[in-house]
């Protein structure tokens, strides 16, 4: 129906990030078809994807685990819509603080969840959609809705990569953040790990501690102002 038509969604193919047992089922459906290109090149190139991965799992659980909690949920397509946004959102928070704290420009726009994520299927594209507007269903279909429709995700998805930076600020304090994000690429600045399969996150106190009050350098410092702003 679309212009940019979704891919096949592929089963999981991969252990599930260490999390809530209770939440697995969801973080399956909203991650199933994510592709290595939603990873930052240079997080795969230091060999740090699945920190990326479990952190990203992490901050889902904190921003969205307690609503599937309450038995007060969404219906199911709206609800594995929020998670797989927030779940993009969070990739492209990511992105963008590692891009600052590594001396790079910030890229200019988010991806389309729909090319470089997990793939969105015509019935999931709409319901991300109506949260915004108000959709003619004589329109759905046609060349100027689907023209329309092009960058909506990536301005909605841009949107929200701000709201969950902010949310997680707001829930965890800045410095947690700060130094969750910053170890996704500086695993040296981490304590050993005292048991064997302790999942990376959260971050000890002493992690935390270690990071935040480490030598300042200009790409820490822009990085901490970067989200914080």
């Amino acid at each position: 129906m679309f212009s940019h038509p979704p891919a096949d969604r592929p089963g999981p193919v991969e252990p599930v990030v260490p999390g809530d047992p209770a939440l697995d089922d969801r973080w399956r459906a909203a991650t199933a078809g994510w592709r290595p290109s939603s990873i930052r090149p240079s997080s795969v190139r230091t060999g740090e994807p699945d920190r990326v991965r479990a952190w990203v799992r992490h901050a889902w659980e904190d921003l969205d685990g307690p609503t599937a909690r309450t038995g007060d949920d969404d219906d199911a397509l709206a609800r594995r819509v929020r998670d797989l946004m927030t779940v993009a959102a969070l990739f492209v928070l990511q992105e963008r603080f590692l891009a600052v704290a590594a001396g790079e420009p910030v890229p200019a726009e988010a991806p389309d969840p729909r090319g470089d994520g997990a793939p969105l299927d015509d019935d999931e594209v709409l319901a991300v959609v109506r949260q915004t507007w108000d959709v003619d269903p004589a329109e759905e279909g046609t060349d100027g809705f689907a023209a329309e429709l092009a960058g909506f995700l990536q301005d909605h998805l841009d949107e929200l990569a701000e709201e969950v930076r902010e949310r997680l600020v707001d829930r965890r304090g800045p410095t947690q953040v700060f130094a969750e994000l910053w170890s996704l690429e500086h695993v040296d600045e981490l304590e050993p790990a005292d048991e064997e399969g302790r999942p990376p996150f959260p971050l000890s106190t002493d992690d935390i501690a270690w990071i935040v009050s480490g030598v300042p350098g200009p790409e820490k410092h822009a990085a901490w102002e970067w989200l914080v702003r």
